[in-house]
């Protein structure tokens, strides 16, 4: 799992297989993002890939 945080927003990315796992514990997830300071919470629906965060640049 990687966790990317831009201010507010945190992205959320795991392999595309453990998307379904991951969902299941949605509410989990967000509710401890959201208790250290992030507002927003997603989750990439592509999955993990190496060098996503650089596709904005």
């Amino acid at each position: 799992m990687r966790m990317h945080h831009h201010g507010s927003i945190a992205r959320i990315e795991v392999m595309p297989e453990k998307i379904e796992e991951l969902l299941i514990y949605r509410g989990q997830i967000q509710a401890e993002l959201q208790s250290i300071g992030f507002k927003y919470v997603s989750i990439d629906l592509e999955g993990y890939r190496t060098g996503s965060m650089n596709e904005v640049l």
